[in-house]
């Protein structure tokens, strides 16, 4: 009997696997099965997860559309999360993905997360958001393995959110793959995000990379400082910090939800 384990981290949520559990199957194709939320589990991705040591995992993760993408920040906090709970490795250990290794911290009370900073603002841009003599704002591209456009906007609460990232996430200029859409708005001392994700092509009611690009770009245009507080679609929070030597650390919620079995058609 072949197990996944539901986790979610903020509000994305994915299906989680041992690698080792996998055997011959194909980890898209069951991601593919297991995704969908009118069919499958319902999960924005699917992670395998395969012990490489006592103190190392490696991750690998999966679309709902069973493309393979290389990292992901809320994913990647879940996979630290069911590491520990399965006792494959200690709290403080570390997680290898396509994009490197990343070192993770398990607490009962949350899962942070520490980088190598690689990013870099590409680029600044006009969006076009909403309609009316405001439609036109500012906006950056930037790069962190993927694409993110992260778009300033008075609100959050825009109608048609879908709708209205769909073409952004496939603008020209942000490169052939396209990218995740980042609409953030201040409230306070908190940013507020919501999120338009390639692969899951909808809004995802939390991103972790996107949170870490978005105050990268606030942080590199004078507008933030060594800390960024967001609140994302769920109601949760997340938080970004920059520490020495260029390192960034990812820090909020990784819950398990449910144990589940592989359905009969990803066997």
């Amino acid at each position: 009997m072949s197990l996944f384990s539901k986790y979610t981290g903020a509000g994305n949520d994915f299906a989680i696997v041992r690698g080792e559990e996998l055997g011959l199957r194909d980890a898209g194709a069951l991601a593919a099965v297991l995704c969908p939320r009118a069919t499958g589990v319902g999960v924005d991705g699917l992670i395998t997860v395969r012990s490489l040591s006592e103190e190392v995992v490696r991750l690998r993760f999966f679309n709902r559309d069973g493309s393979e993408f290389s990292t992901c920040g809320n994913g990647s906090r879940c996979a630290a999360r069911y590491a520990v709970d399965r006792g494959l490795v200690p709290p403080d250990h570390i997680l290898v993905t396509d994009d490197g290794e990343i070192l993770a911290r398990v607490r009962e009370d949350g899962v942070a997360l520490e980088y190598a900073l690689d990013a870099r603002v590409e680029r600044e841009l006009r969006a076009a958001v909403g309609t009316g003599n405001e439609r036109e704002r500012d906006a950056w591209l930037v790069r962190m393995g993927t694409a993110h456009l992260v778009i300033p906007v008075p609100s959050v609460d825009v109608e048609d959110f879908d709708d209205l990232c769909r073409p952004l996430r496939w603008r020209e200029d942000v490169g052939p793959k396209g990218a995740n859409v980042h609409l953030v708005a201040r409230d306070g001392g908190t940013v507020l995000i919501r999120t338009f994700e390639r692969g899951v092509e909808g809004e995802t009611l939390a991103c972790g990379s996107g949170c870490m690009a978005t105050a990268f770009a606030l942080r590199a245009a004078g507008e933030a400082g060594d800390r960024v507080e967001f609140l994302v679609r769920s109601g949760a929070a997340l938080t970004v910090e920059f520490l020495e030597a260029g390192r960034i650390r990812l820090g909020g919620p990784a819950v398990f939800i449910f144990d589940g079995v592989f359905p009969e058609a990803a066997r």
